[in-house]
């Protein structure tokens, strides 16, 4: 049983700009943390609920990427319009946001 009714979590990873996989706070990620968690009081997101930043997810050419548990789906989040989409179709509304889902990525060395 998951300690809180939504956990989400941020990738603000940091990579040198000149790595081939980018990273999440090279494209913006840092500042969504704050919006998610407006944007969760905003719309009555019930309780228990956490949002907090994380290191690499492996998606980071999705970035910046927000991943939603105990529902384990993760997302492309860029500004404040996806966050507050998230928030009132999934967080609320129980509802995948598939138009900023991230696949799930095909397992390594399978």
């Amino acid at each position: 049983m998951s300690r809180y009714r939504a956990h989400l979590f941020l990738c603000t990873n940091e990579r040198p700009a000149d790595h081939p996989r980018g990273s999440c706070r090279a494209r913006g990620a840092e500042p969504l943390l704050e919006i998610i968690k407006e944007e969760a009081r905003k719309a009555g997101v019930p309780e228990p609920f956490r949002a907090n930043r994380s290191g690499c997810l492996d998606a980071c050419e999705s970035g910046p990427v927000l991943a939603v548990y105990p529902d384990g789906v993760f997302y492309t989040v860029r500004n404040r319009e996806e966050v507050a989409r998230i928030v009132s179709e999934h967080l609320v509304g129980g509802k995948v946001v598939s138009d900023l889902a991230i696949p799930d990525p095909p397992r390594r060395g399978a």
